[in-house]
């Protein structure tokens, strides 16, 4: 017996070694993926359909060849994607697989522009519209969006590509994790922007995001929805840059946001967000609605803990 685990052993780790071998070398001779590319690995050519009979049954290994792969090639994530498709894992780890995903992903994202010189050299200064045009087109298949800020370009991974890569694979927390932000996104919002969302489309993305947490209490990402859930209830209560809650001059609470809190409470009275809402609205009854630093200590205690 103890000699059969040693050689099962023996062959799970040179499986893993043969996996991330090959997929180091797709990094680095591959360029841009496509069903008919050759990958050439040790003078052997190793086309797609080949990287299709790898399979993964556990996260752990399956970081430890995202670690090996070049994250400033997007053949990478063609890569990384395959292997997790192909995982003969069961829901709750390929979910787990997936989380590590994610952050080989984000980390492609943030690093690819400045890990590529050619392309940062078509992008200084100013790019013509049509180079731009054509890295947008070679990024989309990976659901990164090109864009912009303050004379910087940077990457902005779509959930929606993670919901229509992934989603068949992934339980159902997951699957409504994502399609929940991917709806989100569309539509919108960010408290560093110039963007004005709805009173009542924050209250529902409030409401959206606490049935989400009622109803998956130990999914893998919750500390994921949390955040999002507190992000915007501190965004209905206390307001961003461009939705001002008080007053700037006088310290009031505005009437637009009182009406806000009081329509969510009157249209969500069982709800654990009313309840806060509730205690939120006692505690300005104290101040004459005025904003104080019990403001901010409500907000710490309650929201963001």
């Amino acid at each position: 017996m103890f000699l059969n685990s040693i050689d099962t052993l023996v062959m799970h780790y040179f499986l893993i070694l043969l996996i991330s071998s090959t997929l180091f070398s797709c990094s680095f001779n591959q360029s841009k993926s496509t069903d008919n590319n050759p990958i050439v690995w040790n003078d052997t050519v190793i086309n797609k359909e080949q990287l299709l009979q790898f399979s993964l049954d556990n996260s752990e290994d399956y970081r430890k060849v995202l670690e090996m792969l070049d994250k400033g090639d997007l053949a990478s994530l063609d890569a990384a994607k395959i292997l997790l498709i192909n995982s003969v894992a069961d829901t709750l780890i390929r979910d787990s697989m997936f989380v590590g995903f994610i952050d080989f992903y984000h980390s492609v994202a943030g690093g690819y522009l400045e890990n590529n010189e050619n392309i940062m050299g078509k992008l200084e200064n100013t790019p013509s519209k049509e180079a731009i045009d054509q890295l947008k087109s070679n990024l989309a298949p990976y659901g990164f969006l090109l864009s912009q800020s303050k004379g910087t370009f940077y990457l902005e991974p779509q959930t929606e590509y993670l919901l229509q890569n992934f989603g068949a694979v992934l339980s159902p927390a997951y699957r409504d994790y994502l399609t929940i932000g991917s709806k989100e996104q569309k539509s919108g919002f960010a408290e560093d922007r110039d963007y004005r969302i709805p009173s009542d489309s924050l209250i529902a993305r409030i409401i959206t995001w606490e049935n989400f947490m009622t109803r998956y209490p130990n999914f893998i990402s919750i500390l994921m929805a949390e955040d999002q859930y507190a992000r915007y209830m501190g965004a209905l209560l206390a307001g961003t840059n461009e939705t001002k809650v008080f007053n700037s001059e006088t310290n009031l609470l505005s009437d637009s946001s009182k009406l806000a809190f009081e329509s969510l409470i009157l249209k969500n009275p069982e709800s654990k967000s009313s309840e806060v809402v509730k205690a939120y609205l006692e505690l300005l009854k104290t101040t004459n609605f005025n904003y104080t630093d019990k403001v901010d200590s409500f907000l710490i205690e309650k929201v963001y803990h």
